[in-house]
Protein backbone atom coordinates (compact mmCIF):
# COMPACT_ATOMS: atom_id res chain seq x y z
CA UNK A 1 0.00 0.00 0.00
CA UNK A 2 1.20 3.52 -0.81
CA UNK A 3 1.78 6.21 1.69
CA UNK A 4 1.16 9.51 1.40
CA UNK A 5 1.51 12.96 2.98
CA UNK A 6 -0.30 16.13 3.40
CA UNK A 7 1.31 18.98 1.69
CA UNK A 8 -1.14 21.75 2.06
CA UNK A 9 -1.84 23.40 5.70
CA UNK A 10 -4.86 21.45 6.73
CA UNK A 11 -6.52 18.98 4.81
CA UNK A 12 -10.09 17.60 6.20
CA UNK A 13 -10.63 14.06 7.29
CA UNK A 14 -14.38 13.21 5.84
CA UNK A 15 -16.97 10.88 6.71
CA UNK A 16 -17.70 9.87 2.51
CA UNK A 17 -15.73 11.16 -0.31
CA UNK A 18 -17.77 13.95 -0.84
CA UNK A 19 -16.91 17.66 0.00
CA UNK A 20 -20.34 17.96 1.50
CA UNK A 21 -19.39 14.73 3.76
CA UNK A 22 -18.91 15.64 7.74
CA UNK A 23 -15.49 16.16 8.85
CA UNK A 24 -14.33 13.50 11.02
CA UNK A 25 -10.51 14.67 11.50
CA UNK A 26 -8.00 16.91 10.14
CA UNK A 27 -4.60 15.93 9.06
CA UNK A 28 -1.94 18.64 9.31
CA UNK A 29 0.82 19.53 7.11
CA UNK A 30 3.23 16.68 6.82
CA UNK A 31 1.35 14.01 8.73
CA UNK A 32 1.37 11.03 7.09
CA UNK A 33 -0.95 8.27 5.83
CA UNK A 34 -1.58 4.63 4.16
CA UNK A 35 -3.56 4.56 0.90
CA UNK A 36 -6.43 1.70 1.66
CA UNK A 37 -8.26 2.46 -1.34
CA UNK A 38 -8.92 5.40 -3.94
CA UNK A 39 -12.47 6.45 -5.32
CA UNK A 40 -12.45 9.38 -7.99
CA UNK A 41 -10.32 12.05 -6.52
CA UNK A 42 -10.58 10.85 -3.06
CA UNK A 43 -8.09 8.55 -0.78
CA UNK A 44 -9.54 6.19 2.06
CA UNK A 45 -6.72 6.61 4.77
CA UNK A 46 -5.20 5.49 7.96
CA UNK A 47 -3.57 8.48 9.62
CA UNK A 48 -0.03 6.74 10.64
CA UNK A 49 0.28 8.86 13.52
CA UNK A 50 -2.95 7.77 15.29
CA UNK A 51 -5.12 5.09 13.28
CA UNK A 52 -8.26 7.25 12.42
CA UNK A 53 -9.44 6.46 9.09
CA UNK A 54 -11.36 8.48 6.72
CA UNK A 55 -11.31 10.35 3.20
CA UNK A 56 -9.13 12.92 2.10
CA UNK A 57 -8.82 14.73 -1.53
CA UNK A 58 -6.05 13.42 -3.91
CA UNK A 59 -5.45 17.33 -4.09
CA UNK A 60 -4.39 17.96 -1.18
CA UNK A 61 -1.61 15.17 -0.38
CA UNK A 62 1.01 13.80 -2.22
CA UNK A 63 2.98 9.97 -2.59
CA UNK A 64 5.97 9.38 -1.25
CA UNK A 65 8.62 7.94 -3.32
CA UNK A 66 10.21 5.11 -2.31
CA UNK A 67 13.49 6.16 -2.30
CA UNK A 68 12.72 8.96 0.02
CA UNK A 69 10.93 6.94 2.56
CA UNK A 70 14.11 6.79 4.93
CA UNK A 71 14.17 10.97 5.15
CA UNK A 72 10.71 11.00 6.50
CA UNK A 73 10.92 8.34 9.97
CA UNK A 74 11.64 11.56 12.24
CA UNK A 75 9.83 14.56 11.84
CA UNK A 76 10.44 17.82 13.36
CA UNK A 77 7.37 19.36 15.15
CA UNK A 78 6.78 23.06 15.18
CA UNK A 79 5.98 24.80 18.18
CA UNK A 80 4.46 27.88 16.35
CA UNK A 81 2.57 29.30 13.54
CA UNK A 82 4.79 29.84 10.47
CA UNK A 83 5.11 30.22 6.83
CA UNK A 84 7.30 28.48 4.33
CA UNK A 85 7.52 28.63 0.10
CA UNK A 86 8.10 25.48 -1.70
CA UNK A 87 10.91 25.53 -4.15
CA UNK A 88 9.52 27.11 -7.24
CA UNK A 89 6.60 28.92 -6.09
CA UNK A 90 6.77 32.92 -5.06
CA UNK A 91 4.12 32.67 -2.55
CA UNK A 92 4.47 30.88 0.84
CA UNK A 93 1.80 28.27 2.58
CA UNK A 94 0.88 29.23 5.78
CA UNK A 95 1.59 26.30 8.53
CA UNK A 96 0.11 25.10 12.02
CA UNK A 97 1.55 24.24 15.44
CA UNK A 98 2.04 20.43 15.12
CA UNK A 99 2.20 20.09 11.64
CA UNK A 100 5.26 17.95 10.66
CA UNK A 101 8.26 18.64 9.02
CA UNK A 102 11.63 16.77 8.02
CA UNK A 103 14.94 17.27 7.56
CA UNK A 104 14.72 20.51 9.19
CA UNK A 105 18.44 21.83 8.64
CA UNK A 106 19.28 25.86 7.83
CA UNK A 107 15.70 27.18 7.53
CA UNK A 108 15.14 24.39 4.75
CA UNK A 109 13.12 20.82 4.77
CA UNK A 110 11.23 18.08 2.96
CA UNK A 111 7.27 16.93 2.29
CA UNK A 112 7.23 13.96 -0.26
CA UNK A 113 8.91 15.20 -2.60
CA UNK A 114 8.94 19.06 -2.66
CA UNK A 115 11.81 21.13 -0.85
CA UNK A 116 10.67 24.09 1.31
CA UNK A 117 12.53 27.10 2.58
CA UNK A 118 10.79 28.71 6.25
CA UNK A 119 10.22 32.42 5.49
CA UNK A 120 9.91 32.73 9.55
CA UNK A 121 11.18 30.33 12.50
CA UNK A 122 8.91 27.55 13.43
CA UNK A 123 10.17 27.04 16.55
CA UNK A 124 9.59 29.68 19.43
CA UNK A 125 11.20 29.62 22.69
CA UNK A 126 10.17 26.53 24.81
CA UNK A 127 10.56 25.87 28.80
CA UNK A 128 13.10 23.18 29.95
CA UNK A 129 10.03 22.01 32.18
CA UNK A 130 7.40 19.98 30.15
CA UNK A 131 4.46 20.42 32.80
CA UNK A 132 4.70 24.55 32.19
CA UNK A 133 5.43 24.06 27.85
CA UNK A 134 2.51 21.96 27.86
CA UNK A 135 0.70 24.83 29.80
CA UNK A 136 2.36 27.56 27.67
CA UNK A 137 1.62 25.94 24.05
CA UNK A 138 -1.81 25.43 24.74
CA UNK A 139 -2.46 29.18 25.45
CA UNK A 140 -1.55 29.90 22.06
CA UNK A 141 -5.02 28.39 21.26
CA UNK A 142 -7.00 30.66 23.39
CA UNK A 143 -9.92 32.14 21.61
CA UNK A 144 -9.51 29.32 18.73
CA UNK A 145 -13.01 28.55 17.69
CA UNK A 146 -14.45 25.18 18.49
CA UNK A 147 -14.87 22.98 15.40
CA UNK A 148 -15.93 19.18 15.15
CA UNK A 149 -12.98 17.27 13.81
CA UNK A 150 -10.56 20.63 14.34
CA UNK A 151 -6.71 20.85 15.08
CA UNK A 152 -5.54 23.47 14.66
CA UNK A 153 -5.55 27.36 15.80
CA UNK A 154 -7.97 28.14 13.51
CA UNK A 155 -10.65 25.60 14.80
CA UNK A 156 -10.09 23.21 17.22
CA UNK A 157 -12.31 20.54 18.79
CA UNK A 158 -10.95 19.78 22.88
CA UNK A 159 -9.61 16.10 21.99
CA UNK A 160 -7.60 17.59 18.89
CA UNK A 161 -6.35 20.64 21.11
CA UNK A 162 -5.42 17.65 23.84
CA UNK A 163 -3.58 15.83 20.77
CA UNK A 164 -1.75 18.34 18.84
CA UNK A 165 -0.67 19.80 22.38
CA UNK A 166 0.93 16.62 23.17
CA UNK A 167 2.24 15.63 20.15
CA UNK A 168 4.42 19.42 20.10
CA UNK A 169 6.02 18.41 23.13
CA UNK A 170 6.98 15.01 21.28
CA UNK A 171 3.65 12.21 23.23
CA UNK A 172 1.54 11.09 20.93
CA UNK A 173 -1.94 10.27 21.97
CA UNK A 174 -4.75 9.00 20.58
CA UNK A 175 -7.93 11.37 18.49
CA UNK A 176 -10.98 11.34 20.42
CA UNK A 177 -11.34 11.84 24.41
CA UNK A 178 -12.72 8.24 25.13
CA UNK A 179 -9.77 6.73 23.82
CA UNK A 180 -7.34 9.18 25.14
CA UNK A 181 -8.81 8.28 28.68
CA UNK A 182 -7.26 4.77 28.39
CA UNK A 183 -3.84 6.56 28.67
CA UNK A 184 -2.00 7.34 31.82
CA UNK A 185 -1.91 7.34 35.77
CA UNK A 186 -5.26 8.70 37.59
CA UNK A 187 -5.12 11.18 40.18
CA UNK A 188 -6.83 10.41 42.82
CA UNK A 189 -7.66 14.34 44.45
CA UNK A 190 -8.10 17.43 42.62
CA UNK A 191 -5.85 18.80 44.97
CA UNK A 192 -2.93 16.48 43.82
CA UNK A 193 -2.91 18.12 40.12
CA UNK A 194 -0.28 19.21 37.78
CA UNK A 195 -0.30 21.41 34.98
CA UNK A 196 -0.70 19.27 31.99
CA UNK A 197 -3.00 16.76 33.36
CA UNK A 198 -5.89 15.90 31.82
CA UNK A 199 -9.49 16.15 33.08
CA UNK A 200 -12.13 14.12 31.42
CA UNK A 201 -15.60 14.66 31.77
CA UNK A 202 -18.84 12.33 30.61
CA UNK A 203 -22.83 12.70 30.16
CA UNK A 204 -25.48 11.39 31.91
CA UNK A 205 -24.73 7.77 30.52
CA UNK A 206 -21.56 7.87 31.62
CA UNK A 207 -19.65 7.86 28.21
CA UNK A 208 -16.39 10.17 28.13
CA UNK A 209 -17.35 13.14 25.85
CA UNK A 210 -14.72 15.98 26.89
CA UNK A 211 -11.50 16.41 27.80
CA UNK A 212 -9.18 19.84 28.89
CA UNK A 213 -5.74 20.74 29.96
CA UNK A 214 -5.04 21.57 33.55
CA UNK A 215 -2.93 24.53 33.84
CA UNK A 216 -2.92 24.96 37.56
CA UNK A 217 -4.91 23.97 40.80
CA UNK A 218 -8.49 25.45 39.67
CA UNK A 219 -7.80 26.31 36.28
CA UNK A 220 -8.62 24.77 33.32
CA UNK A 221 -7.86 24.93 28.78
CA UNK A 222 -10.23 23.25 27.31
CA UNK A 223 -12.56 23.96 23.87
CA UNK A 224 -15.99 24.68 24.06
CA UNK A 225 -17.75 27.60 22.20
CA UNK A 226 -13.80 28.14 21.79
CA UNK A 227 -10.54 27.71 23.44
CA UNK A 228 -10.60 29.46 26.90
CA UNK A 229 -9.06 29.08 30.20
CA UNK A 230 -12.36 28.21 32.85
CA UNK A 231 -13.00 27.02 36.78
CA UNK A 232 -12.40 23.65 37.85
CA UNK A 233 -13.17 21.69 40.88
CA UNK A 234 -13.85 18.28 41.94
CA UNK A 235 -17.42 18.37 40.53
CA UNK A 236 -16.44 19.72 37.02
CA UNK A 237 -16.22 22.75 35.11
CA UNK A 238 -17.74 26.00 36.21
CA UNK A 239 -18.96 28.99 33.84
CA UNK A 240 -18.70 32.21 35.51
CA UNK A 241 -21.18 33.49 33.01
CA UNK A 242 -23.91 31.66 33.65
CA UNK A 243 -22.76 30.99 37.29
CA UNK A 244 -23.59 27.00 36.31
CA UNK A 245 -21.28 23.47 35.97
CA UNK A 246 -21.21 23.07 32.40
CA UNK A 247 -19.21 19.56 32.46
CA UNK A 248 -19.58 17.35 35.01
CA UNK A 249 -15.94 15.65 35.90
CA UNK A 250 -15.57 12.36 35.57
CA UNK A 251 -11.31 11.40 36.30
CA UNK A 252 -7.83 13.08 36.03
CA UNK A 253 -5.52 11.35 33.93
CA UNK A 254 -1.27 12.34 34.44
CA UNK A 255 0.25 11.34 31.12
CA UNK A 256 3.39 12.83 32.11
Amino acid sequence: MNTGIVNQSLAAVRREPSESSEMINQLLFGEMFTILESYKSWLRIISINDTYEGWLDSKLTDIIPDELTAKHKSPSIPNALFSAKKNGSKYPIKLCPGSSIYGYENSHFIAGSSTYECVNNPFSESKENLNEEIVRITKQFINSPYLWGGRSPYGIDCSGLTQVVFKIIGLSIPRDAGQQVMFGETVDFINMVQPGDLAFFDNDEEIITHVGIIIDNGKIIHSSGYVKIESLDHQGIFNIESQKYSHKLRVIKRIL
